[in-house]
């Protein structure tokens, strides 16, 4: 694809504050060069009341950020600067990370992980929660309304993470509910280590990957983005790990002759197209 299709009016919707900018910064970036108007709404964003989660508690650690911080206001503050550099609007939901959730036994339905960064999160499908998807999907609705977009965004949830299969399931039932395209964005960092099939509820097909290739000005802009989030970064890159150079790997890829870009899949009702 060498023509930007990414103009007009764009939201897009985010599970949480950075992922957005992530997985489709660049092509954002670019959609706002091009006269695009651009609101991203991250749905995932409220601000949990103590006590945390154990898992919580390390994740705050490694942000660095002390126990007597907001750590969900550091982010969303994060989030706004990081959106303002791409030229976006943004809109924070009030709904819990998964880190801050629990169970319905009372567990929480993150864990840690021994020795390692990532967590262990519950294994859920959104049909789990139907009071928090129909919660989700009237906030998402609203922001739709608001904005009346001819393009909604979305991650595609290949990484299976509960919150982002709520969001993604969530904003196609809005879309086809307003008749608006739907395009899915490539679920970074995770589909650099461990890609998986984009597999969509009943009733939506995903079509051909496309991969979206922007100018340098677009990819460097995206990549500044990026270190307006430094809580995430002390995860993501440093000394011993070029999180920057994966990114650009992870393109390459995918670039039919170099560049920078990034994948997305438009979908398709299937019940439009049989």
């Amino acid at each position: 694809m060498t023509q930007n299709p990414y103009t007009g009016r764009i939201v897009a919707i985010s599970p949480h504050l950075d992922d957005a900018v992530l997985s489709f910064g660049a092509g954002l970036s670019r959609a706002v060069r091009d006269g695009a108007k651009v609101t991203v709404h991250t749905v995932f964003a409220g601000t949990a009341a103590p006590p945390h989660s154990p898992a919580a508690e390390r994740l705050h650690a490694i942000w660095g950020l002390t126990p007597e911080q907001d750590a969900s206001l550091h982010r969303r503050n994060e989030d706004i600067a990081a959106l303002a550099h791409l030229g976006a609007d943004y809109r924070h939901g009030g709904f819990l990370d998964a880190i801050y959730r629990k169970l319905p036994d009372g567990r929480w339905l993150a864990d840690n992980v021994p020795g390692r960064q990532k967590l262990a999160i519950g294994e859920q499908s959104p049909q789990d929660d139907p009071e928090l998807f129909s919660a989700v999907k009237a906030e998402i609705t609203s922001v739709v309304e608001e904005c009346a977009p001819a393009l909604i965004l979305t991650c595609a949830a290949a990484s299976g993470h509960i919150d982002n299969k709520i969001t993604r399931d969530a904003t196609l039932s809005v879309a086809r509910e307003k008749g608006i395209p739907v395009r899915l964005w490539e679920d970074l960092p995770h589909a650099i280590f461990a890609p998986g099939a984009v597999e969509l509820p009943d009733g939506f097909r995903a079509g051909s990957p496309e991969f979206v290739s922007v100018e340098a000005e677009a990819r460097t802009r995206k990549f500044e983005a990026l270190r307006l989030y430094p809580s995430q970064m002390l995860m993501l890159h440093g000394p011993e790990k070029d999180f920057f150079a994966l990114l650009d790997g992870h393109a390459l890829k995918s670039a039919p002759s170099g560049g920078y870009g990034e994948t997305t899949w438009p979908v398709v009702s299937r019940e439009d197209n049989g």
